[in-house]
């Protein structure tokens, strides 16, 4: 039986072990030879080794100060390894890699920050191909009328696509949820100047689900009720319209009307 090292609580650890899911998440990333590419977590470095396999350039940041011997010891030169915590070094670091593709089967503890963090800098990757829970995948690339922040700000700065579901076996040990392939591929749109502008109307919108979205938005504007009714209804929605029912670009129309 294969020897795995083991795993961590703290640092969220299950190895991937199915090789078939492994291949699948390269084949995802559309990784070429001489692309540059950076692998959050290689923890036993499967997917690295496909990766250095293709020839393309890879960095990768593990944060477990016991893996970075063995990833030395198994790729040499291959790769340029970071110890440190993904959170917590600056996008700079990054800026000489650009382009580059961000690859990882990520610990579900930090999804959503490693995504904010990746999707609203100007050292942004071309693509991301994530491993995450297969729930939060859902909820990447939800629409109407099951939208909730995490796909707004996702479906804001990239094109995202589900790929298929990695079964929890695939996992030593194994986790007690379901896990999916998920790609971002970055938009440069510029007609939407303020991004972030947004997602902060969004967040008011969504911050009390279940009350109807032109109650929420009275707390940033000073229009009246009737005068928020009328805005949704100048963009085709309904006066009771929630925040879960709305586009992206709806968002982007009413962000356009209030500021």
């Amino acid at each position: 039986m294969h020897m795995f090292p083991k795993t961590k609580k703290s640092f969220g650890q299950n190895w991937l072990v199915d090789k078939d899911a492994i291949k699948k998440i390269v084949e995802s990333s559309g990784v070429k030879k001489g692309d540059n590419v950076l692998e959050i977590g290689p923890g036993t470095g499967v997917i690295t080794e496909e990766l250095v396999k293709i020839g393309a350039n890879i960095t990768v940041v593990e944060l477990d100060f016991d893996l970075i011997e063995p990833l030395r010891n198994k790729f040499g030169d291959k790769i340029n390894i970071i110890h440190g915590d993904i959170l917590k070094i600056s996008m700079s670091d990054f800026s000489h890699l650009k382009p580059y593709k961000l690859v990882s089967a990520l610990p579900y503890n930090i999804t959503s920050k490693v995504l904010r963090k990746f999707l609203v800098t100007s050292d942004a990757p071309e693509k991301i191909t994530f491993v995450l829970q297969n729930e939060v995948v859902d909820r990447i690339v939800a629409s109407p009328p099951n939208m909730s922040l995490l796909s707004v700000v996702c479906q804001i700065y990239s094109k995202c696509k589900k790929v298929c579901v990695v079964p929890s076996d695939s996992f030593h040990p194994e986790p007690k949820v379901d896990s999916a392939i998920v790609t971002l591929e970055l938009i440069k749109d510029e007609n939407i100047l303020n991004k972030e502008g947004v997602i902060s109307i969004a967040k008011i919108g969504f911050s009390s689900r279940r009350k109807q979205l032109h109650k929420n938005l009275l707390s940033i504007t000073k229009l009246e009720t009737k005068q928020i009714k009328e805005l949704l209804i100048g963009i085709d929605l309904s006066e009771k319209v929630r925040a879960q029912e709305l586009t992206v670009d709806e968002w982007v129309k009413i962000a356009q009307k209030l500021t």
